[in-house]
């Protein structure tokens, strides 16, 4: 079977393998971004911390405990030409900003938060801290602060942006730089190194799950049958992964549908030759009643009285017979299709057995049979369908009677339960059956010692049995010796 590549397992891995490392490679780069991003803050804010404090005291701008304004106003300005890189402004002790060294319109806050500038007074060893960017209603910079015109009299802040709206610019712009040269390098050596060593593993997987591909398609391909050979070998079967264990169970299902497939094939056979089977004995007691019939209607008038109820006899001895095997196959019909509502009751097994060994007394005195009834239990329960339970014991009764040995014995056993079942057996000692013919015993139409049926029998009864045993959810089973007799054993739920 030929698969496009786009739809192959190996195309599907390749390309999920390709899709994470690619979603790893730009998580570590934005990542990797916002680190450098927030050293770098910290880092500048560190070196710059005493800034303000150096403005306040090299240019003079407290003079005599007094905050010289218009001075540091000037001073503003030049340092606005000197360094663009920071912005300096003057709060008042409520936040208020009162002077700035910026272009006017450029400044769009009017006070600043007061919690960070006063976190970064009281501790001049912290971390970076981060204040507000009075060019941005949102943004947070590093800053560095100083009380003018000292920290015991504060009359306000000397506030510095070290981070400039311009630097902030350039400094964005060589992030998107490096971010992009650093994932592309990223990216660019994970899926390179990640694709060869994920395409050689899914190779090899791909390779071991081709291999089982192309053994289940010649497992098909070979009419469901490997000729005896495992698909597997012990080497494939050695290795402890779900692929092995995948053989394993491909391998017990293949054993199990060779299985089922020769007991279709069995089946199969055992149809056509019922359907001829059928065919066979219908017509044979259809002809045969036909014949007499036919012969009655043209010389009735011609015929002896003897002659006449000769064939009327044999007639009705016939149409009995084709009734009988009639009701045998709607039966097993019945029984095929569980249309049989089974209908349980207690009931005590001995009195059954008495009951059908009763109906055959006289069947058996024709051929010196002895029949017997034995128990390991006094009076046993059991919970069955009596009616249904009768019939399975008219067949085997009936069939230890029919290949029993003139003047031989057949016994009713009852064996002690087990497990809550009791087993019953019909033991005779005539002609047993083969090795070879045990298992098929309980097919419709299969007779050990007449394939041929020229004895008359349908070959249906212990089919029947095997059914009404299994409709009680129960075993049946036979035990025998060629010409040393036959054991039929049977289960019952025991009340």
């Amino acid at each position: 079977m030929n698969t496009s590549i786009f739809r192959s397992l190996y195309f599907k891995l390749a390309s999920g393998l390709a899709l994470i490392l690619l979603v790893v490679g730009l998580s570590y780069t934005l990542f990797a971004s916002w680190m450098t991003q927030q050293i770098s803050q910290n880092s500048y804010q560190q070196v710059n911390r005493g800034l303000a404090q150096k403005l306040v005291k090299d240019n003079k701008i407290v003079q005599d405990g007094k905050i010289d304004e218009k001075h540091m106003k000037e001073i503003f300005m030049q340092y606005m030409m000197i360094n663009p890189g920071i912005e300096i402004y003057y709060l008042d002790q409520s936040g208020k900003i009162l002077a700035y060294s910026a272009e006017p319109g450029k400044v769009k806050r009017k006070t600043v938060a007061l919690a960070p500038i006063l976190e970064a007074l009281r501790n001049n060893e912290a971390g970076a801290v981060v204040g507000d960017d009075p060019r941005s209603l949102g943004a947070l910079k590093p800053f560095s602060v100083t009380a003018i015109p000292d920290e015991k009299n504060p009359q306000g802040y000397l506030y510095v942006m070290l981070q400039s709206e311009a630097l902030t610019s350039v400094l964005e712009q060589q992030s998107e730089k490096t971010v992009v040269y650093l994932g592309g390098l990223v990216i660019a050596g994970s899926l390179f190194i990640g694709l060869l060593l994920g395409l050689f593993v899914f190779y090899r997987i791909h390779l071991r799950l081709k291999n089982l591909q192309k053994k289940v398609a010649e497992f098909v391909k070979n009419d469901f049958s490997s000729d005896g050979k495992p698909l597997f070998s012990q080497q494939e079967l050695r290795v402890r992964d779900e692929i092995s264990e995948l053989e394993r169970y491909i391998m017990e299902m293949t054993g199990h549908i060779q299985q089922q497939w020769s007991a279709l094939k069995q089946q199969d056979n055992l149809r056509r030759e019922m359907v001829a089977n059928i065919s066979h004995d219908l017509r044979t007691p259809l002809a045969s009643l036909r014949g007499y019939l036919e012969t009655l209607s043209i010389k009735f008038d011609q015929l002896p009285q003897d002659k006449k109820k000769e064939y009327i006899g044999t007639a009705v001895k016939q149409a009995k017979g084709l009734q009988k095997l009639i009701d045998s196959l709607f039966e097993l019909a019945r029984l095929d299709a569980r249309e049989h509502q089974l209908a349980l009751e207690k009931f005590p097994i001995m009195e059954l057995l008495y009951d059908v060994l009763a109906k055959f007394e006289l069947k058996a005195q024709q051929k010196s049979l002895t029949l017997e009834v034995c128990s390991e239990l006094d009076n046993p329960q059991v919970l069955a369908d009596l009616g249904l339970i009768e019939r399975v014991l008219d067949n085997l009764v009936n069939n230890a009677i029919y290949f029993s040995h003139r003047g031989g014995k057949i016994s009713l056993h009852i064996a002690a339960p087990k497990n809550g079942t009791l087993t019953v057996k019909v033991v005779d000692n005539g002609k047993g059956i083969a090795e070879e013919q045990k298992p098929l015993v309980f097919e419709r139409f299969h007779q050990a010692h007449s394939p041929q049926r020229e004895d008359g029998h349908a070959g249906l009864g212990l089919c029947i049995v095997k059914k009404i045993i299994e409709l009680h959810r129960q075993r049946v089973w036979v035990e025998s010796e060629l010409d040393r007799g036959s054991e039929f054993n049977f289960t019952l739920s025991a009340a």
